[in-house]
Protein backbone atom coordinates (compact mmCIF):
# COMPACT_ATOMS: atom_id res chain seq x y z
CA UNK A 1 0.00 0.00 0.00
CA UNK A 2 3.13 2.40 0.78
CA UNK A 3 4.95 1.79 -2.50
CA UNK A 4 2.18 3.20 -5.15
CA UNK A 5 2.34 6.38 -2.50
CA UNK A 6 5.94 6.55 -2.36
CA UNK A 7 7.27 5.67 -5.99
CA UNK A 8 6.14 8.66 -7.55
CA UNK A 9 7.39 10.99 -5.19
CA UNK A 10 11.10 9.18 -5.16
CA UNK A 11 11.68 9.06 -9.16
CA UNK A 12 11.16 13.04 -9.24
CA UNK A 13 13.87 13.55 -6.07
CA UNK A 14 16.26 11.27 -7.65
CA UNK A 15 15.64 13.04 -10.78
CA UNK A 16 16.31 16.70 -8.83
CA UNK A 17 19.53 15.02 -7.15
CA UNK A 18 20.88 14.24 -10.52
CA UNK A 19 20.40 18.06 -11.42
CA UNK A 20 22.58 18.75 -8.24
CA UNK A 21 24.89 16.47 -8.92
CA UNK A 22 25.30 17.32 -13.04
CA UNK A 23 25.37 21.42 -11.50
CA UNK A 24 28.21 20.71 -9.88
CA UNK A 25 30.29 18.97 -11.87
CA UNK A 26 29.54 21.29 -14.64
CA UNK A 27 32.03 24.44 -12.84
CA UNK A 28 34.56 22.02 -12.82
CA UNK A 29 37.43 24.48 -13.09
CA UNK A 30 35.52 26.75 -10.02
CA UNK A 31 35.88 23.55 -7.75
CA UNK A 32 39.25 22.88 -8.87
CA UNK A 33 40.08 26.86 -7.67
CA UNK A 34 38.45 26.35 -4.40
CA UNK A 35 40.71 22.95 -3.89
CA UNK A 36 43.82 24.88 -4.55
CA UNK A 37 42.80 27.09 -1.99
CA UNK A 38 41.46 24.79 0.37
CA UNK A 39 45.09 23.18 0.45
CA UNK A 40 46.75 26.72 0.86
CA UNK A 41 44.23 26.96 3.60
CA UNK A 42 45.18 24.23 5.31
CA UNK A 43 48.93 24.42 4.92
CA UNK A 44 48.89 28.51 5.80
CA UNK A 45 46.94 27.33 9.70
CA UNK A 46 49.66 24.67 9.67
CA UNK A 47 52.32 27.22 9.48
CA UNK A 48 50.39 29.42 11.89
CA UNK A 49 49.52 27.43 14.70
CA UNK A 50 52.87 25.77 14.78
CA UNK A 51 54.39 29.36 15.37
CA UNK A 52 51.66 29.61 18.04
CA UNK A 53 52.28 26.31 19.84
CA UNK A 54 56.23 26.76 19.60
CA UNK A 55 57.76 24.46 22.46
CA UNK A 56 53.94 24.00 24.31
CA UNK A 57 53.08 20.35 24.00
CA UNK A 58 49.43 20.78 24.23
CA UNK A 59 46.93 23.87 24.91
CA UNK A 60 43.64 23.25 25.62
CA UNK A 61 43.98 19.65 25.56
CA UNK A 62 45.39 19.41 22.35
CA UNK A 63 48.57 18.56 20.38
CA UNK A 64 49.87 19.90 18.21
CA UNK A 65 49.29 17.13 15.89
CA UNK A 66 45.47 16.51 16.89
CA UNK A 67 44.96 20.13 16.84
CA UNK A 68 46.18 19.98 12.76
CA UNK A 69 44.56 17.27 12.20
CA UNK A 70 41.12 18.92 13.48
CA UNK A 71 41.33 22.61 11.25
CA UNK A 72 42.02 19.78 8.26
CA UNK A 73 39.39 17.95 9.00
CA UNK A 74 37.21 20.77 9.54
CA UNK A 75 38.06 22.86 6.32
CA UNK A 76 37.59 19.79 4.49
CA UNK A 77 34.51 19.05 6.01
CA UNK A 78 33.16 22.68 5.32
CA UNK A 79 34.00 22.69 1.88
CA UNK A 80 32.46 19.44 1.28
CA UNK A 81 28.67 20.17 3.13
CA UNK A 82 28.52 23.70 2.68
CA UNK A 83 24.68 24.08 1.05
CA UNK A 84 24.45 26.04 -2.00
CA UNK A 85 20.58 26.04 -1.85
CA UNK A 86 19.68 29.06 -0.34
CA UNK A 87 21.16 31.00 -3.52
CA UNK A 88 20.05 28.79 -6.00
CA UNK A 89 16.07 29.61 -4.37
CA UNK A 90 17.43 33.42 -4.59
CA UNK A 91 17.95 33.02 -8.12
CA UNK A 92 14.38 31.12 -8.70
CA UNK A 93 12.41 33.51 -6.48
CA UNK A 94 13.69 36.60 -8.33
CA UNK A 95 12.85 35.03 -11.66
CA UNK A 96 9.59 34.02 -10.81
CA UNK A 97 10.83 30.22 -11.34
CA UNK A 98 9.96 29.18 -8.12
CA UNK A 99 6.39 28.83 -9.44
CA UNK A 100 7.58 25.72 -11.30
CA UNK A 101 8.90 24.41 -8.16
CA UNK A 102 5.98 24.99 -6.10
CA UNK A 103 3.43 23.20 -9.02
CA UNK A 104 5.57 20.22 -8.52
CA UNK A 105 3.83 17.02 -6.18
CA UNK A 106 7.50 16.47 -4.41
CA UNK A 107 7.25 19.78 -2.22
CA UNK A 108 9.19 22.87 -2.06
CA UNK A 109 11.51 21.62 0.68
CA UNK A 110 11.85 17.81 -0.46
CA UNK A 111 13.54 19.31 -3.86
CA UNK A 112 15.75 21.73 -2.53
CA UNK A 113 16.78 18.76 -0.09
CA UNK A 114 16.96 16.31 -2.65
CA UNK A 115 19.31 19.05 -5.33
CA UNK A 116 21.75 19.96 -2.16
CA UNK A 117 22.06 16.18 -1.95
CA UNK A 118 23.34 15.71 -5.10
CA UNK A 119 25.41 18.88 -5.07
CA UNK A 120 27.53 17.35 -2.25
CA UNK A 121 27.80 14.23 -4.24
CA UNK A 122 29.19 16.16 -6.83
CA UNK A 123 31.77 17.97 -4.70
CA UNK A 124 32.68 14.99 -3.10
CA UNK A 125 33.36 13.36 -6.16
CA UNK A 126 35.81 16.46 -7.27
CA UNK A 127 37.41 16.47 -3.78
CA UNK A 128 38.56 13.57 -4.19
CA UNK A 129 41.79 13.63 -6.12
CA UNK A 130 42.59 16.06 -3.58
CA UNK A 131 41.91 14.17 -0.29
CA UNK A 132 45.74 12.57 0.06
CA UNK A 133 46.95 16.21 -0.24
CA UNK A 134 45.31 17.66 2.74
CA UNK A 135 45.61 14.16 4.48
CA UNK A 136 49.56 14.62 3.99
CA UNK A 137 49.53 18.11 4.51
CA UNK A 138 46.47 18.38 7.72
CA UNK A 139 48.82 15.04 9.39
CA UNK A 140 45.56 13.68 9.32
CA UNK A 141 45.35 9.72 10.59
CA UNK A 142 42.88 7.31 10.49
CA UNK A 143 40.30 7.63 13.59
CA UNK A 144 39.80 5.45 16.46
CA UNK A 145 35.95 6.58 16.56
CA UNK A 146 34.46 5.75 13.00
CA UNK A 147 31.40 4.89 13.65
CA UNK A 148 30.88 8.14 15.94
CA UNK A 149 32.41 10.37 14.05
CA UNK A 150 30.21 9.38 11.19
CA UNK A 151 27.33 9.55 12.96
CA UNK A 152 28.01 13.16 14.09
CA UNK A 153 28.79 14.36 10.28
CA UNK A 154 26.17 12.92 8.80
CA UNK A 155 23.63 14.76 11.56
CA UNK A 156 25.58 18.13 11.53
CA UNK A 157 25.23 18.47 7.84
CA UNK A 158 21.43 17.38 8.15
CA UNK A 159 21.58 20.42 10.37
CA UNK A 160 23.26 22.63 7.91
CA UNK A 161 20.72 21.91 5.41
CA UNK A 162 17.94 22.58 7.50
CA UNK A 163 19.38 25.73 8.19
CA UNK A 164 20.05 26.80 4.29
CA UNK A 165 16.34 25.66 4.39
CA UNK A 166 15.33 28.05 7.06
CA UNK A 167 17.15 30.68 5.04
CA UNK A 168 15.28 29.45 1.31
CA UNK A 169 11.92 30.31 3.30
CA UNK A 170 12.99 33.98 4.46
CA UNK A 171 13.02 34.81 0.65
CA UNK A 172 9.34 34.46 0.32
CA UNK A 173 9.02 37.43 2.80
CA UNK A 174 11.99 39.52 1.52
CA UNK A 175 12.84 38.43 -2.07
CA UNK A 176 16.46 38.83 -1.33
CA UNK A 177 18.53 36.78 1.02
CA UNK A 178 22.04 37.24 -0.75
CA UNK A 179 22.64 39.78 2.23
CA UNK A 180 21.62 36.68 4.60
CA UNK A 181 23.18 33.70 3.56
CA UNK A 182 26.35 35.91 3.41
CA UNK A 183 26.08 36.93 6.93
CA UNK A 184 24.83 33.24 7.80
CA UNK A 185 27.94 31.64 6.07
CA UNK A 186 30.31 34.10 7.86
CA UNK A 187 28.84 33.10 11.15
CA UNK A 188 28.48 29.66 10.39
CA UNK A 189 32.07 29.29 9.68
CA UNK A 190 33.62 30.84 12.88
CA UNK A 191 31.16 29.53 15.52
CA UNK A 192 32.17 25.99 13.64
CA UNK A 193 35.60 26.22 14.45
CA UNK A 194 37.09 26.16 11.41
CA UNK A 195 39.96 28.51 12.14
CA UNK A 196 40.22 28.32 15.88
CA UNK A 197 38.63 25.21 18.19
CA UNK A 198 35.91 26.18 20.00
CA UNK A 199 37.71 24.75 23.20
CA UNK A 200 40.10 28.00 22.51
CA UNK A 201 36.97 30.23 22.65
CA UNK A 202 37.27 32.50 25.90
CA UNK A 203 34.06 33.36 27.96
CA UNK A 204 31.11 34.32 26.93
CA UNK A 205 32.00 33.84 23.51
CA UNK A 206 32.92 30.43 24.48
CA UNK A 207 29.53 30.03 26.21
CA UNK A 208 27.59 31.39 22.91
CA UNK A 209 29.39 29.24 20.77
CA UNK A 210 27.81 26.26 22.93
CA UNK A 211 24.41 27.22 22.66
CA UNK A 212 24.26 27.48 18.96
CA UNK A 213 24.34 24.79 16.64
CA UNK A 214 26.73 25.71 13.98
CA UNK A 215 29.37 23.59 16.07
CA UNK A 216 27.62 20.68 14.93
CA UNK A 217 28.86 21.55 11.46
CA UNK A 218 32.90 21.36 11.99
CA UNK A 219 33.92 21.15 15.58
CA UNK A 220 32.05 18.56 16.86
CA UNK A 221 32.52 15.92 14.10
CA UNK A 222 36.29 17.17 13.84
CA UNK A 223 36.67 17.00 17.41
CA UNK A 224 35.53 13.30 17.59
CA UNK A 225 37.72 12.08 14.64
CA UNK A 226 40.76 13.45 16.82
CA UNK A 227 39.51 11.95 19.99
CA UNK A 228 39.46 15.44 21.61
CA UNK A 229 35.61 14.28 22.75
CA UNK A 230 35.41 10.64 23.68
CA UNK A 231 32.59 8.47 25.98
CA UNK A 232 29.97 10.21 27.31
CA UNK A 233 30.88 13.46 25.49
CA UNK A 234 30.14 11.84 22.18
CA UNK A 235 27.05 10.67 23.34
CA UNK A 236 25.78 13.43 24.36
CA UNK A 237 26.54 15.22 21.03
CA UNK A 238 24.65 12.85 19.33
CA UNK A 239 21.56 12.77 21.59
CA UNK A 240 21.95 16.67 21.08
CA UNK A 241 22.39 16.87 17.11
CA UNK A 242 19.10 14.45 17.05
CA UNK A 243 17.21 16.99 19.03
CA UNK A 244 18.32 20.22 16.75
CA UNK A 245 17.14 17.98 13.62
CA UNK A 246 13.96 17.23 15.45
CA UNK A 247 13.31 20.77 16.37
CA UNK A 248 14.34 22.44 13.09
CA UNK A 249 12.06 19.83 10.93
CA UNK A 250 9.05 21.14 13.33
CA UNK A 251 10.45 24.99 12.64
CA UNK A 252 10.73 24.38 8.93
CA UNK A 253 7.04 22.96 8.70
CA UNK A 254 5.64 25.89 11.18
CA UNK A 255 7.73 28.40 8.45
CA UNK A 256 6.54 26.55 5.21
CA UNK A 257 2.86 26.56 6.17
CA UNK A 258 3.20 30.68 6.44
CA UNK A 259 5.75 31.45 3.88
CA UNK A 260 3.71 29.57 0.51
CA UNK A 261 1.12 31.61 1.24
CA UNK A 262 3.45 34.80 0.74
CA UNK A 263 4.33 33.89 -3.14
CA UNK A 264 4.97 36.78 -5.12
CA UNK A 265 6.11 35.61 -8.69
CA UNK A 266 8.22 37.83 -10.42
CA UNK A 267 9.76 37.62 -14.04
CA UNK A 268 7.79 35.87 -16.92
Amino acid sequence: MIRPLIGPLIGPLLGMARIGLRFQLAYRSDVIMTVLTLIAQVFLLRMVWTSVYGAQQQAQGMTLPQLLAYLSLANLQAFATTPVISYIALFRIRTGMVFFDLSRPTGYLPQLAAFQAGHTSGGLLLLAPAIPVVLLVGSITPTGQPLAYAGTLLLGYAISVQLSLLICLIGFWTLETSAIALLYRLTSQFFAGTLVPLSFFPGALGTLAEALPFKYLGYVPAAVYVGHLSGASVLHALAAEVAWVAGLTVLLWAVWQRAHRRVVINGG
